[in-house]
């Protein structure tokens, strides 16, 4: 097998040297980590507007984009490229993985058709979820980049392991907080 942290340039969806890694270079490494605190805070932010969309599945289609740009995003911002396919199957690798969250997001979404307080209680369930499991995703993808991961040696289950925990992190950040606005240190 080859070496995952070296890859040639130009291959799609792999690290490489390349304008990403150069950007990436610019920063400190202090920067970097406010920077990618920056991105999670924002899109866990928009992930919870997201969630008061209305109409059911189309939050789930939005949510999982907003999910997706953050994953492009943190990774660009540590020097690696991001193909919408592989950012998808690390997305539902980790959170596929994660039986209450995989039950949970698509009833809350559904809860949304019941005229009345099931679309109150759908909106707000929507809302915190999506918002605590977008700061759950990108705060142990930063603590991946951080701790010299790839977006190439992901490790699903072990990422998976630590959902949970990060999820409730979200959660308490996200009450912590009241205007939805996580408070995204380490």
């Amino acid at each position: 097998m080859s070496d995952l942290n070296h890859v040639e340039p130009g291959h799609e969806g792999e690290a490489g040297p390349g304008t990403d890694e150069v950007d990436a270079q610019r920063l400190t490494v202090r920067e970097r980590h406010s920077d990618a605190l920056n991105l999670i805070k924002n899109h866990a932010i928009t992930a919870s507007g997201v969630g008061i969309v209305p109409i059911p599945g189309l939050d789930l289609i939005a949510l999982s984009a907003v999910q997706l740009n953050l994953l492009r995003n943190l990774s660009e911002l540590y020097g690696f490229t991001l193909t919408d396919e592989l950012g998808k199957k690390l997305l539902t690798a980790v959170l596929g993985s994660y039986l209450p969250l995989t039950i949970a997001t698509p009833v809350a979404s559904v809860l949304k058709c019941v005229p009345g307080i099931g679309t109150a209680a759908g909106v707000v369930a929507q809302s915190t979820l999506a918002g605590a499991t977008t700061y759950a995703i990108g705060k142990l993808f930063l603590e991946h980049f951080e701790t010299g991961g790839t977006v190439l040696d992901v490790n699903p289950a072990q990422m998976a392991k630590n959902l949970k925990k990060a999820v409730e992190e979200g959660k308490t950040a996200l009450k912590r907080k009241g205007s939805g606005a996580p408070d995204a240190q380490t």
